[in-house]
């Protein structure tokens, strides 16, 4: 089959899938040799790290041979903060090399043997280095290593007795500080020579001349000078290890090293470079050709589309203006031969036309009713989108009134096309007298606000007030100049339509809307503004209801607080009445020692009601109850019988006598004489359990020890029954 008779689909699947083709094969030529250009990138810019390095750890030692090795840090432990830097720019240097000597990019320049071996000249150095530095420590400086030692004996020889012992002793120190300043070898023969002179002094002066030439004197002044005299060759060997000049020891060994390693990073540098660059111009020829071919091959399907498509369908649109225009003879021209989907559209097109002039008519018919309908269901879309809208608006918002009226009032304005807008509340001075209420402006937009600022809006007070006052919206087309104006970019202007509507919520009228444009409002409009009010009054009823409510909360709260501070008024009411008790029952002392048995039980619980509490159950040392209040009896239906004697876990669920033995070191009960406040549950006779707050206090009567525990059931806590109790002691037996 021809190209020209293939399906239009086909032919725009081939030619686009050719097009992609060459793009996709040259992208792919390209993206290849971007990245490999991208590793030889990377890969240039680790051996200038490297060198930056390197040429940091080289003049790092060049500091150390300066003064580093002279540093107290350094001779105390043999590190320092040069050495330490040098080792880790050191170790930089051999793990981005063992790092770059695995990529496949070193291999394929050949490069793998001259990054080995700069790693292994790096090893060198970094050893032959570190071995300096030990015996740069060893050697010592001042009062360390062997040069403190041999100070130690020059200092020893100085303080010789005759003035000949100390011109040796300052000539030996002479020589010594020429070969530290020279590194001339030739003072180590002169050193050498003075202490054989010196030793043979020693061994030939007489003691008649020399009186404290003693043998013992002598033997010990040679030890001195043999051991000055060794150390200072220990110096000397570790001075020559090292280099005594820059020509030979340790030093020309790194000078070496160094000879090689540069040069070395330098050739991998320049060789990575090379390969970088031609890479970068492989692939602006690549670029170069695959845009050509893009180019080239994109022509040729445009010439070939153009024919084959582009044609016939400029020549069917010719033909179809020419039928629009009238000519009922331009579809003899369609090219219905044409086996591609121009021939069959040009085919359908002329049965189309036979079609169409069929039903001209009844068409024509059907616009006018079915625009009338459109317009019809468009109206009723306007409205039931924009209640929806609204309705959702509403329902989302929870912020303030004033808020809430900016937003509605805003959008209600975009949505209807008005230029402005204003929502004015009701609201009243007096929740009881309906006749005080006033409208206050909360919301408007692009409105002169100050013209409502701080002013209320009486009942029947102009046309807001008097839409209020009737319960029925205004609508003026015959706005008066001075009522209001609209102001813009190019300046004021007056309203052509005002329309206000009041805010009904079931039959009370809760806010008015005004609203202003440079148009007249449609019957549409005025229908949606109408049923949005009503809708909008319930919002308003509701926020205002919250406002109350967080108002009425927070009255709540400082009643609350009231409360607490009466509690603790209470409190400290309680305190001073116990104080009062307990001097009442110290003036009673003397007739309480007559009193026995159950005159004893009323004294102690006399003594009790400034604790103003229900149940008191008294215990004593052997933890066994001996007395109880009328409380057990009346409210939790107990017999004296079914208490006293047994222990108080007959009522609380909880254990009592160890906090009973812990009373005395009660911080509270120090303080107060009474124990901390503790909840527990209690059970009456028949086994009804409820929760109870208590207290315990002991009080020493006849020479024992009692001890109280006094409690409220947690319900009748601030029941009036306690005051009650606080002057009734009558009711304790």
């Amino acid at each position: 089959m021809r190209y020209k008779d293939l399906a239009i689909r086909k032919k725009f699947i081939i030619s686009f899938s050719l097009l992609l083709f060459l793009g996709l094969f040259g992208g792919l030529i390209v993206f290849n040799s971007y990245r490999d250009i991208s590793n030889f990138q990377t890969l240039r810019i680790e051996m200038a790290e490297i060198m930056l390095d390197l040429d940091k750890a080289q003049k790092r030692q060049k500091e150390f041979m300066l003064f580093g090795w002279k540093e107290p840090a350094f001779l105390e432990d043999g590190k320092s903060n040069i050495t330490t830097e040098i080792n880790s720019n050191l170790n930089i240097i051999r793990a981005a090399l063992n790092q770059t000597s695995q990529l496949d990019v070193v291999e394929s320049v050949d490069l793998s043997f001259d990054v080995e071996k700069l790693s292994s000249l790096v090893n060198s150095y970094q050893q032959n280095f570190n071995d300096l530095t030990a015996l740069f420590h060893k050697r010592g400086f001042k009062d360390h290593g062997l040069e403190g030692e041999m100070r130690t004996y020059a200092h020893q020889l100085q303080e010789r007795i005759s003035p000949e012992e100390q011109v040796f002793a300052l000539t030996l120190r002479k020589h010594e500080k020429d070969f530290a300043l020279r590194h001339d070898t030739k003072y180590v023969d002169r050193l050498h020579n003075t202490v054989s002179e010196f030793v043979a002094f020693i061994k030939n002066a007489d003691i008649q001349e020399f009186p404290h030439m003693t043998s013992n004197y002598k033997e010990k002044a040679i030890d001195e000078i043999n051991a000055y005299k060794n150390h200072f060759d220990r110096i000397v060997l570790a001075e020559m290890e090292i280099g005594l000049t820059q020509e030979n020891g340790m030093l020309l060994e790194l000078e070496e090293i160094l000879k090689q390693t540069t040069p070395k990073i330098n050739f991998i540098y320049a060789k990575i470079n090379d390969k970088n660059n031609a890479l970068k111009k492989q692939a602006q020829i690549t670029i170069g050709l695959t845009i050509l071919f893009l180019i080239m091959g994109s022509l040729f399907l445009i010439y070939l589309l153009r024919k084959t498509v582009s044609k016939p369908i400029i020549k069917l649109d010719n033909i179809v203006k020419k039928v629009l225009s009238g000519d009922r003879e331009a579809d003899k021209y369609l090219d219905v031969d044409s086996k591609d989907e121009i021939g069959s559209l040009s085919r359908n097109f002329q049965q189309m036309l036979e079609n169409l002039r069929s039903n001209l008519r009844l068409i024509n018919e059907k616009n006018e009713t079915l625009e009338a309908k459109a317009k019809l269901d468009e109206r009723r879309n306007w409205s039931t989108e924009g209640l929806a809208k609204f309705a959702q608006l509403m329902k989302n918002d929870e912020s303030d009134q004033a808020t809430f009226a900016y937003t509605i009032i805003s959008e209600l304005v975009k949505y209807i096309g008005a230029s402005q807008g204003a929502l004015f509340v009701v609201e009243s001075e007096n929740d009881f007298d309906s006749k005080q209420d006033y409208l206050s402006l909360k919301g408007c937009y692009a409105f002169e606000r100050k013209k409502y600022l701080n002013k209320k809006i009486a009942r029947g007070e102009g046309l807001i007030g008097q839409s209020w006052l009737e319960g029925d919206h205004i609508y003026l087309t015959d706005v008066p100049d001075n009522y209001l104006n609209i102001r813009s970019g190019l300046g004021d202007a007056s309203p052509r339509s005002i329309l206000i509507v009041p805010v009904k919520h079931k039959e009370t009228i809760t806010g008015v809307i005004e609203l202003a444009s440079f148009k007249e409002f449609s019957e549409a409009s005025i229908e949606f503004i109408k049923e949005f009010a009503s809708r909008l009054g319930a919002n308003l009823s509701a926020i205002k209801m919250q406002e109350k409510t967080t108002l009425l909360l927070q009255d709540s709260q400082e009643m609350t607080e009231e409360l607490k501070a009466q509690e603790e008024e209470m409190r400290q009411n309680m305190e001073e009445l116990q104080a009062t008790q307990e001097e009442m029952t110290r003036n009673q002392q003397n007739i309480e020692a007559q009193l026995e048995g159950v005159k004893l039980e009323k004294k102690l619980f006399n003594r009790l009601i400034a604790k103003v509490y229900d149940g008191v159950l008294v215990i004593d040392e052997h933890y066994k109850i001996v007395a109880i209040s009328q409380y057990l009896q009346d409210e939790l239906y107990f017999n004296k019988e079914d208490l006293i004697g047994n222990t108080p876990e007959q009522v609380f669920k909880c254990s009592l006598d160890k906090r009973i033995a812990e009373l005395d070191s009660d911080p509270q009960f120090i303080l107060t004489g009474i124990s901390e406040r503790k909840e527990c549950a209690i059970m009456d006779k028949y086994g009804a359990i409820d929760q109870a707050k208590f207290v315990m206090t002991k009080i020493k009567a006849n020479g024992c020890f009692y001890s109280f525990i006094l409690f409220n059931k947690v319900s009748q806590e601030y029941d009036k029954k306690a005051l009650r109790r606080l002057f009734a002691p009558e009711e304790f037996n």
